[in-house]
């Protein structure tokens, strides 16, 4: 009966979603965007090489270097739980093991092939945060920061393997800053979608469930 309901609410939702696709797009418009449809709005990863792979995720940025930093701890800690819940066979090695083997080793925030090593870990994704700021002027909210994720192969000499960015993030990319709001909810939509996106470079996602999850989040501040 389950699946019965689901399939009939997935037909009702394909059937809403192609007669507003018509009035707002015409025929040609429609037509181009049913056959997206059709398609599926399944998404694959970037990179796929954390697969069948034990990774150790790290962020590190410029205030971290000089103690404990809750931005990259919080960043690094997200991204490593939406791999192990959406990735293919991605072994993550728990934020609390980095997180022991750093404090124990005086690490240097550079050296990632040795962070690695001390953690057991064939791939290191290590996620590089600058320029951090969630205010537009002195009323309004929009966060930016410049980003860079590297995935280091530790069994290869720890080599770099994949590269996204640099670059910039912003939330919400599209549309006016938030207004009525306050700075821990705000950054929590930010950071929310932040590691949301660079989860994205590893794992599949649902494209539409994506622009549902942007909406609701905008939708809140």
């Amino acid at each position: 009966m389950h699946t019965a309901i689901t399939r009939f609410f997935s037909a009702t939702g394909l059937a809403l979603l192609i007669a507003a696709l018509i009035a707002s797009t015409g025929c040609i418009g429609a037509l181009s965007q049913l056959i997206y449809v059709v398609k599926g709005t399944n998404v694959e990863p970037s990179y796929k090489g954390l697969e069948d792979s034990t990774v150790a995720v790290v962020c590190v940025s410029d205030a971290s270097a000089y103690g404990p930093d809750i931005l990259t701890t919080t960043v690094a800690q997200a991204v490593a739980i939406k791999m192990q819940r959406t990735g293919r066979s991605i072994n993550v090695i728990p934020s609390n093991t980095v997180n022991d083997w750093i404090d124990r080793n005086g690490w240097d925030e550079r050296d990632f092939a040795k962070l690695g090593e001390g953690v057991g870990a064939e791939k290191v994704v290590a996620i590089e945060i600058g320029a951090y700021s969630i205010h537009e002027g002195s009323t309004l909210y929009k966060g930016r920061t410049d980003l860079s994720v590297t995935v280091y192969d530790i069994n290869n000499g720890g080599t770099i393997d994949f590269l996204y960015g640099p670059t910039e993030y912003s939330f919400p990319k599209n549309g006016r800053p938030a207004i009525q709001t306050s700075d821990r909810q705000f950054e929590a939509f930010f950071l929310a979608n932040l590691t949301e996106n660079i989860a994205h470079q590893f794992c599949p996602y649902d494209r539409v469930d994506q622009v549902a999850r942007d909406a609701i989040s905008l939708d809140h501040l």
